[in-house]
């Protein structure tokens, strides 16, 4: 199977987003989170062919990789939208998914300690409907601190927050083989949980990511002055997450 032959699906996933985008603009709140959904389904079962597909994991890690941080991305877009749907059953969903990708897209995979020396990587391809230039480390390390924000925000507005039925799949970047996988991958993505957060309950959960989010930021604006904003930015949501768990807010280094 050549290379263009499996970017077909990738095709027929921005081309989804680029209509989600489109119907957005028309304010139909149902329709629009229908179209982010099938935007969605395709980014995901593009990357879970990357996961389980034939060939060799050195050969698509970074095309996989670049795919995940799309499909967070595109998460990040479409949970608003499903919420103004009223798709409750998918806020979480979409959330989980998100999770899944952007942690899988970090360089420093979601540790504050690992921030300085990820930043130095390379650039990745950027796979989005309108979006130009490579995707820099800084902003797939931003990418996964703010999925994380978002899902704490979605667990402790809607409890329990699991996503789909089943089992808590803890996120990782091993995968079964064979086409059949790559729908049984998707499912997985869909109640993703960090390891990070392995056994904790919603509350828990939720103050944990809330916290990795902080973690990161702050990791960034000491390596980058310039993100700073960002960095009391979500210390501020931090603060007003804690306030709806009735939880205190954690010291972050």
């Amino acid at each position: 199977m050549t290379r263009q032959h499996m970017r077909a699906p990738l095709q027929t996933a921005l081309a989804a987003w680029r209509q989600a985008r489109g119907v957005a603009e028309g304010a139909n709140p149902r329709r629009t989170g229908l179209a982010y959904h099938r935007a969605v389904n395709h980014l995901q079962f593009y990357v879970s062919l990357l996961r389980v597909g034939p060939r060799p994991k050195g050969e698509v890690r970074d095309e996989l990789r670049a795919a995940c941080h799309a499909l967070s991305v595109l998460g990040r877009e479409s949970v608003p939208t499903v919420v103004a749907a009223g798709a409750t059953h998918y806020v979480a969903i979409h959330a989980r998914i998100a999770l899944a990708a952007a942690h899988l897209a970090d360089p420093a995979h979601g540790e504050a300690s690992r921030v300085a020396s990820a930043l130095a990587g390379p650039a990745l391809e950027r796979f989005d409907p309108d979006g130009v230039g490579g995707v820099p480390p800084r902003e797939r390390i931003a990418g996964a601190a703010d999925v994380r924000m978002l899902l704490a925000g979605v667990v402790a507005g809607r409890p329990p927050g699991r996503g789909a039925a089943g089992e808590p799949w803890l996120v990782t970047d091993d995968a079964s083989a064979g086409f059949r996988a790559a729908y049984r991958d998707r499912r997985l993505f869909r109640r993703a949980v960090l390891p990070s957060c392995a056994g904790l309950d919603p509350a828990a959960e939720a103050l944990r990511l809330g916290t990795e989010s902080v973690g990161l930021h702050t990791a960034l604006a000491r390596e980058i002055p310039a993100h700073a904003a960002e960095r009391e930015r979500a210390r501020g949501e931090l603060r007003l997450l804690a306030r709806r768990l009735g939880r205190t807010v954690p010291p972050v280094g």
